[in-house]
């Protein structure tokens, strides 16, 4: 074959030349293809040839496939940067990227955001848009750069135009925020629905937060909750309690406790504590499960080990009550003030209460008058039960020197020292 390829006329020979680059182009988008499908293995085999022979996209794509590792190749940031590198070499925008990447998490190399950013920017120099959403990030957060919600919307929006997905979504929010500039609600949505569409779970999520919440759009639950469902069905665990919790309220669709946990406890194993406390809940009032208070003391010390406050309120509810065990005010007492500690307002009354009576501690009426004006500082939501009587049946108790003494005292925990009890 060789030897004809020599005694052929010129156009032939020029065809000849040609026909192998097209191949080879053609491999590339092969072994990218396979990638993209998450065949990782035949990926490798079609791109690590041409990247031996020197092409720079063949080059980062392999970079890529060790950067991930996975069905068959090995993880490795070493081999990763290394080939990152090589395609670097030839100015080439996916290698430079990389190699941005892995200066700015510290993967094969040692972390240097200012190294990360320069190589962003050549990268988004040449239009990868990949590189300007990064370029954006460093910009918002101040890293390797000055801190400049400005520049970071400009740099999304260059993303963002491009139809990249996280640019799309970032932008979205800065406008709607209105961070580096006016804000532009009606944008924002408009943004935030192009990246949903592309499947971006923070956009799905923050489009049914937005519906949810009436920002930016009129307030509709049954939006919200189609919004949270996409997010949630990827596993995106705010959206999972956020979708629990209208099934809980029937907030645009029907009421239902069963549907209402189920959710929860997609979000309880994805480590969210208010959802491991809904679940608590649920379980000690039989609301969509069996009744069953040792299960509600599972959840309920699951997120007490994350310091969730109202985790341990509810702890200390069950032992107050005497719910699944003997009643044991002083144990009640004892997860109430680890609750107070954390602000919790329920817990902080509860407290004051427990000091007025005498329940478990010694009788001090002036902790329980600071206590009760502390939780009241903290109740954002209205949650305490007739705050200002029972503040005003504390204060009777009070002498004008003890008064004196339990306004300090409240005065002091509210300007954030210890709490700390008799």
């Amino acid at each position: 074959m060789a030897d004809k390829t020599k005694r052929s006329w010129f156009g032939r020979t020029v065809l000849a030349a040609v026909m192998p680059m097209a191949a080879q182009a053609q491999t590339v988008q092969d072994g990218m293809a396979a990638f993209e499908q998450g065949d990782y293995t035949h990926a490798l085999e079609l791109l690590l040839p041409l990247a031996e022979q020197g092409d720079a996209e063949a080059q980062c794509q392999v970079g890529r496939l060790y950067y991930r590792g996975g069905d068959g190749v090995p993880q490795s940031f070493d081999d990763s940067v290394a080939w990152a590198k090589k395609s670097a070499e030839q100015n080439n925008p996916c290698g430079l990227n990389s190699l941005g990447v892995s200066y700015r998490f510290g993967q094969g190399v040692d972390p240097d955001a200012k190294t990360a950013f320069d190589y962003f920017t050549r990268a988004a120099a040449q239009g990868f848009d990949k590189a300007q959403f990064s370029l954006g990030n460093m910009h918002e957060l101040g890293e390797g750069t000055a801190q400049s919600d400005a520049e970071a919307r400009a740099w999304y929006r260059k993303a963002a135009e491009q139809g990249n997905a996280m640019g799309q979504y970032r932008l979205g929010i800065l406008l709607l925020e209105g961070r580096g500039g006016e804000a532009a609600p009606e944008e924002a949505q408009q943004l935030l629905r192009a990246s949903a569409e592309q499947g971006l779970a923070d956009a799905q999520y923050s489009l049914g937060w937005m519906a949810n919440h009436g920002v930016g759009v009129k307030q509709d639950h049954g939006q919200a909750l189609e919004w949270y469902r996409l997010a949630a069905e990827q596993g995106y665990a705010p959206a999972q309690i956020n979708l629990g919790n209208l099934y809980a309220e029937g907030l645009g669709t029907s009421q239902d406790d069963e549907k209402a946990v189920g959710w929860y406890y997609e979000a309880a194993r994805n480590g969210v504590p208010a959802a491991q406390v809904n679940m608590g809940k649920h379980y000690a009032l039989g609301r969509g499960v069996q009744q069953d208070f040792d299960e509600a003391m599972v959840w309920y010390q699951q997120a007490a080990e994350y310091g969730e406050p109202v985790a341990y309120l509810n702890v200390g509810l069950l032992y107050e009550n005497g719910q699944g065990r003997p009643a044991d005010p002083a144990e009640a007492a004892r997860w109430y003030r680890a609750a107070a500690e954390r602000g919790e307002p329920r817990s902080l009354a509860k407290l004051a209460h427990f000091y007025a009576e005498g329940i478990s501690v010694t009788p001090d009426p002036v902790t329980a008058w600071a206590l009760q004006d502390t939780a009241m500082a903290y109740d954002r939501d209205g949650a305490l039960d007739a705050p200002e009587e029972r503040l005003m049946q504390m204060g009777q108790q009070l002498a004008p020197q003890q008064k004196g003494e339990a306004k300090a005292l409240a005065q002091s925990w509210q300007n954030g020292e210890e709490l700390v009890l008799p």
